[in-house]
């Protein structure tokens, strides 16, 4: 086989395509229009289809919104969730159409409830847990290797303000342990490392794409990213801006032109360690996402027959547009199908360090306080 055909797969296995959305007991199949998105990017994950029939009988359809649901693809479940939207409609055809999304939707749209509104004392996937537990959600883990030093993965005690949703609190605090978070097809919160896996086949032209667009950038990448612990200087400091904060510079080689960027930590504490984090960050994102490609294919499916997945790995080979022989991270992919198109998938795709998560500090509960009543000799709070 070769190159091209390697890369996309060759000809693919008959693969079941049927989308099937199951409520309690009834599978419901035949589905016209479909649009199912899915990324390592978002939350939750969502899906909108629909049939249109002449002479559909639409009261025989028992499906209501709130309804616990399993979207799947063939046997693949992608989608374990709820229905968010029920329509019908009768004119000169019958028409309806489904709107859902997955069970970590709740996390999304309601407010954390948390007695004493204080959270933490605990690392982060026991804080996750802790916050899912009421909605009936389970946390999964997937390569994230959290600090090797004990203090270094506790997440201090913070406040909660009222308001907040779940998912924004854990969020919050795994970007401080550079984690991703989103959802998978069973409806679990994912807390998961930038992905290492990879598809058996990926993309080629002439192959298995149908449309493709590369963007490649330089506006947003600078030369050299100087670490800061404050942005504001002493008087006497002006002639040397980064006084006091001497920290070894990030340089991008691939930059052609002298391009200087201040990362500024702003934070009270674990000060050199954070601030050299972040530099770092900058220059791998920025890199990364100064080039990224959006593709159509034909299949839903790689050659081994699995769904394109986010946070996967796969190779891409575009020569025409000057990407020839690269293997990107899927960072979203949408499944669609309508009489227009046939049966497509879209994927945005990227460089895997386009994806790394920003290092950030956890705000600790009332630390002024704390470290006065520890001066005072008093109780911690």
């Amino acid at each position: 086989m070769n190159l091209i055909n390697a890369l996309a797969g060759g000809d693919l296995p008959d693969i079941n395509t049927e989308v099937s959305l199951t409520i309690g007991n009834q599978k419901w199949q035949g589905w016209q229009e479909i649009r199912i998105t899915r990324g390592a990017e978002r939350c939750p994950s969502d899906f909108d289809i629909g049939l249109t029939e002449k002479y559909l009988d639409t009261s025989k359809i028992d499906i209501r919104p709130g309804d616990a649901c399993k979207l799947s693809i063939g046997d693949v479940k992608v989608i374990d969730g709820y229905v968010d939207v029920y329509e019908i409609s009768v004119g000169q055809d019958h028409q309806v159409r489904i709107v859902g999304r997955s069970r970590c939707s709740d996390l999304v749209d309601t407010h954390a409830v948390v007695p004493g509104g204080q959270l933490g004392n605990c690392d982060l996937v026991q804080l996750a847990r802790q916050l899912c537990a009421p909605y009936g959600i389970d946390v999964v883990t997937k390569n994230i290797t959290l600090p090797s030093t004990a203090g270094d993965r506790i997440i201090q005690f913070f406040n909660v303000n009222l308001g907040e949703t779940p998912y924004q609190l854990i969020e919050e605090c795994a970007r401080y342990m550079a984690v991703m978070v989103y959802d998978d097809a069973d409806g679990n919160l994912v807390l998961s490392s930038v992905g290492t896996d990879q598809h058996a086949s990926g993309f080629a032209e002439g192959v298995n794409v149908m449309e493709a667009g590369v963007s490649f950038r330089m506006d947003e990448r600078f030369s050299t990213y100087l670490p800061v612990l404050f942005s504001v200087q002493n008087f006497n400091d002006f002639d040397n801006p980064n006084a006091g904060n001497e920290f070894t510079p990030v340089l991008d080689p691939g930059v052609p032109r002298y391009r200087p960027f201040f990362v500024i930590s702003e934070q009270s504490y674990n000060g050199q360690f954070l601030a050299e984090l972040r530099a770092k960050w900058e220059l791998q994102r920025r890199r990364g996402r100064s080039q990224s490609v959006r593709l159509s294919c034909d299949s839903w499916h790689d050659k081994n027959g699995k769904l394109w997945t986010p946070n996967t790995l796969a190779p891409v080979h575009l020569p025409s547009l000057k990407l020839p022989g690269k293997t990107w991270l899927i960072t979203d992919v949408t499944f669609s199908k309508s009489a227009e198109t046939g049966t497509t998938a879209e994927l945005n795709l990227m460089p895997p360090e386009g994806m790394s998560v920003e290092p950030a500090v956890q705000t600790p509960f009332d630390w002024q306080v704390d470290q006065a009543l520890q001066e005072a000799g008093g109780e911690q709070a």
